[in-house]
């Protein structure tokens, strides 16, 4: 071998092994550093309840602005033509529509929220005391049915069971709560008190986050060209506008997402409530809310919902508990195949394991609200997962479709091209589909003319 190509050979070598070692490097690195996490996760976890604690306020209103947005757009986009055609001074008329239509935006979800805590609150405080107060004659009514339904086989048990003090037992088992959290006079007073402080301190961020939504609406172009200067100030040109995709994308997932899925969730609810009027069901308003308000948690959320809504019909009326059991399935296999997507469309890309891999770690990490934005955050990392991937296997010239790696065993180092198996792959999805293609696209030999 020529020097030269011996010495630009171990040149080579060496850099691959730089590049190695730095992957491994940062694989180690980002090991422990989960690891780190793990350990110390109480430590971590209450680091971060003190950052979201001071920062409460300022979160509730960057929520209250997510959920204000489209609100605001819809109006502003109806009517600032109409009032720029009557005015001169076009800057600030264009301030003052949007502070007009923040303010409105504002106020219809305070309104909602308001009528919620009116009058969807005191009813389910109503409906639930009063199955409280009522336990025992409702127990009592469903074993009367279950002794119809078996013909009374079991009549001597149910009986026995008709006849027990449930009362007693409800006493018991508040006495072994009270003695497993084990709380002193002193203690309850404690808590009352920890508790009222804790509710005014939460008026207080809810103040200032109706504040901060309004001037975040006013100024959310400023915040944007200032986000822009700033990526654009750090990176280079065409980094900052890869920086700049990924944001776009990445207010594409959240908003197709959440608003989709509020908005999925409403009509569910009321599909609800409009078959339980129809078919006599009680507890409309407790069962509709639980059912809609649940349906925002993905894939889990229908049957957190449907199992005390179908038990509180159940104790009720155990017929009518059965008919609303088969309905919230129905209800949930048209959401999941019509409405759903409908509304949704294809808003992560996400196959159904990933979905419930996001739900799973997010609620395990934040509880419901890391179960609600686990599957766009999901989405999200995908997104640039896939991005990377792609860029980095064009970089070495390898194809960028997933469907050419289904048959690979490996790639050809002189031109990297991909080698496939030995054609014994009958049922791999990318031999199939090129077999179905071929015979569809095969042209039927011509016959020869014998007259000639």
């Amino acid at each position: 071998m020529e020097p030269e190509k011996k010495e630009n050979l171990e040149n080579f070598n060496f850099k691959n092994l730089m590049k190695i070692a730095g992957v491994v490097i940062f694989t180690a690195c980002c090991i422990i550093l989960f690891y780190f996490i793990v350990q110390r996760y109480s430590g971590f976890s209450e680091g971060w309840n003190k950052f979201v604690k001071v920062w409460t306020g300022i979160i509730i209103g960057f929520v209250l602005a997510f959920l204000m947005n489209p609100i605001m757009d819809f109006f502003e986009k109806k009517t600032l033509p109409f009032f720029l055609r009557h005015t001169r001074n076009q800057e600030k008329t264009r301030k003052s529509v949007r502070v007009l239509w923040s303010i409105v935006a504002l106020a219809v979800i305070v309104g909602i929220i308001t009528i919620f805590f009116l009058y969807v609150i005191p009813e389910l405080y109503s409906t639930i005391k009063f199955l409280v107060d009522h336990m025992t004659e409702h127990i009592q009514g469903v074993l009367d049915w279950a002794n119809h339904v078996t013909r009374g086989h079991f009549e001597k048990e149910l009986t026995d069971a008709k006849h027990s003090d449930f009362n007693a037992a409800i006493e018991e088992g508040l006495d072994w709560v009270q003695n497993y959290l084990n709380l002193t006079t002193d203690q309850v007073v404690k808590q009352v008190v920890t508790g009222a402080i804790s509710v005014g301190r939460l008026l207080v961020d809810i103040v200032i986050g109706l504040i901060v939504s309004v001037y975040v609406l006013c100024s959310k172009e400023s915040f944007k060209a200032q986000a822009k200067k700033i990526i654009y100030s750090v990176f280079a040109p065409k980094n900052a506008n890869v920086v700049l995709e990924i944001a776009r994308k990445t207010s594409d997932i959240f908003y197709g997402f959440i608003i989709g899925k509020i908005i999925d969730s409403v009509i569910i609810g009321i599909i609800c409530a409009i078959f339980m009027k129809i078919a006599g069901l009680p507890y409309i308003l407790l069962c509709s809310v639980i059912i809609g308000v649940t349906n925002i948690i993905p894939v889990f959320g229908p049957y957190f919902g449907a199992v005390p809504t179908v038990i509180i019909i159940f104790l009720t009326n155990p017929p009518q508990g059965i008919t609303f059991l088969i309905f919230v399935i129905v209800l949930q296999q048209i959401d999941g195949n019509i409405i759903g997507p409908a509304i949704l469309g294809d808003s992560t890309g996400l196959s159904p394991f990933w979905v419930v891999v996001a739900i799973v770690v997010g609620g395990g990490l934040f509880g419901v609200p890391g179960m609600i934005i686990g599957v766009p955050t999901m989405a999200l990392i995908y997104y640039l997962v896939g991005r990377l991937t792609s860029y980095r296997v064009r970089k070495k010239g390898l194809p960028e479709d997933t469907d050419d790696y289904y048959n690979m065993e490996r790639v050809n180092e002189a031109d990297n091209t991909i080698i496939n198996h030995a054609p014994d792959y009958e049922s791999s999805k990318k031999y199939v589909n090129i077999k179905m293609l071929r015979r569809k696209r095969r042209v039927p030999k011509k016959k020869e003319d014998k007259s000639e």
